[in-house]
């Protein structure tokens, strides 16, 4: 199923395609809890007109998953909120979606364009027709983008990824931002009220694989494949970043996004760590270096 919800200046009120399903409604409680969140933020109005479009998946109670873009707008009376266009996913028990952001790269190319046209003015019914005439995901692509994402763990190492970072991020230090992540394993375990910003490649053909590998990763590290249960890729031409939320009860998502986030809610790689950080074998492929840092987590209390 594709559809969408939210605010879009040509409305007076919330414009919905299929929002009415048990999954878009949980999604939208969690956006209108972090946007309310937000409001305590000066000039937030402001703030949230700003903010990138981001890529989502969210991951419902009932183990089904959503996958889309959202974008910031308004109605016609000024009221803020955000407008998204969803494709929902089947969950399948006890099996993680690890590769997101790959597995809808090409649906995510399809809506972005749709989303920037309707948040400026453009007409209802029409965007209605496009978003009826778009392919859904079919078990087949699944398939197909689990192969894609595990080549892409086989072939790649953590040194080309580190390469392909420094260009949007030069401060990047791969023994660093482990050591960061490994420092978030108790967050991972915990109730946690924050979320994990992790940094991506500005490169088009590795910002998504990238993503994904931070996925992967955290899901690994949580030992459950319900976690991170949401995720919002801020697609920022220069900056792009990935922000994870272990739980669907955290609301600081637009606090994160905007920068006025407590220091206690945001979680990060990059800032220096007063000790030593762990050295791995970064030239080994990233399934290898995955599995040792996990590993090594074996030894750490939680």
């Amino acid at each position: 199923m594709i559809g969408c919800f939210g605010k879009l200046p040509s409305s007076a009120d919330f414009v919905s395609l299929h929002g009415a399903a048990e999954e878009v409604c949980e999604f939208d409680a969690w956006l209108q809890s972090s946007l309310a969140a937000m409001r305590h933020c000066d000039d937030w109005q402001a703030l949230f007109d700003a903010l990138p479009m981001c890529f989502f998946t969210y991951r419902a109670r009932n183990g089904n998953w959503l996958l889309g873009g959202l974008l910031s707008s308004r109605d016609a009376s000024q009221r803020r909120y955000p407008f998204f266009i969803f494709q929902l996913l089947k969950g399948e028990d006890g099996t993680a979606l690890v590769n997101p952001f790959t597995l809808a790269e090409l649906f995510s190319t399809q809506i972005k364009p749709l989303l920037h046209q309707v948040v400026q003015g453009a007409d209802c019914a029409a965007l209605f027709e496009r978003i009826k005439a778009l392919r859904p995901l079919h078990a087949q692509d699944l398939d197909l983008f689990r192969r894609v994402h595990a080549k892409f763990l086989h072939d790649f190492s953590f040194s080309d990824v580190a390469r392909a970072l420094h260009g949007s991020w030069p401060s990047f230090d791969s023994a660093n931002a482990l050591a960061r992540l490994q420092a978030s394993w108790a967050s991972l375990h915990g109730d946690v009220e924050g979320g994990i910003e992790l940094p991506l490649p500005a490169e088009r053909g590795l910002k998504n694989p990238t993503a994904d590998l931070w996925l992967t990763w955290l899901t690994r590290m949580s030992g459950h494949p319900g976690v991170p249960a949401v995720s919002l890729l801020a697609d920022d031409f220069m900056h792009p970043r990935l922000y994870c939320f272990l739980s669907r009860h955290t609301h600081c998502a637009y606090r994160l996004l905007s920068g006025c986030a407590e220091a206690s809610q945001h979680l990060e790689l990059l800032s220096p760590l007063a000790v030593a950080p762990r050295l791995h074998d970064y030239d080994r492929p990233l399934e290898h270096v995955i599995d040792q840092f996990v590993d090594a987590l074996d030894a750490t209390p939680v």
